[in-house]
């Protein structure tokens, strides 16, 4: 299933609480799950903030996959076909991409400030992925895959950047 919405007010989506509030945040959403499956929460306030959030949910297997974005800021995500430079751009990732692809995963993200660029990518079961952005200009990228792999990080001021790959099998 698919879905695109442009965020003119207050959106409400999924069985979250999912909201935008702006003139121009884009949110598409690619969610495959049964009813127990994915649950996605999101608070945007800010313009020009862009993500794509993936969640896939493995069938037959248990637990859920979390999604918890709040974003207070402009242009961040993958805003304006931003593209990633330095350590980040090595990841392949693309700006504002967010997928988890099996069970149990979770990802709790927080950004404040304008034109971070981030993607993070989890594909496995029992992953976490916990992540701080505030500034501006900062970009990260994080890659799990396999199972029990738990990331952690904060970004604090401007152009910092942070690319984060881990495999466990």
């Amino acid at each position: 299933m698919q879905k695109q919405l442009t965020a003119l007010a207050t959106i409400l989506l999924l069985s979250g609480a999912t909201q935008a509030y702006a003139e121009t945040n884009v949110i598409e959403l690619l969610d495959d799950a049964n009813l127990d499956g994915n649950v996605i929460e999101m608070n945007i306030t800010g313009d020009n903030n862009s993500l794509s959030l993936t969640q896939d949910f493995a069938l037959g297997a248990w637990g859920e996959n979390l999604m918890d974005i709040t974003i207070e800021g402009n242009n961040n995500g993958g805003a304006n076909g931003s593209i990633f430079s330095g350590v980040a751009l090595k990841s392949g990732l693309q700006p504002g991409e967010l997928i988890q692809e099996g069970f149990d995963n979770s990802m709790i993200v927080n950004v404040s400030g304008n034109s971070n660029l981030f993607s993070f990518l989890q594909n496995g079961a029992h992953n976490s992925l916990q992540a701080s952005i505030e500034g501006t200009g900062n970009q990260a990228a994080v890659q799990q895959y396999g199972q029990n792999n738990h990331v952690s990080f904060s970004q604090m001021g401007s152009n910092n950047s942070i690319n984060i790959s881990q495999r466990s099998f």
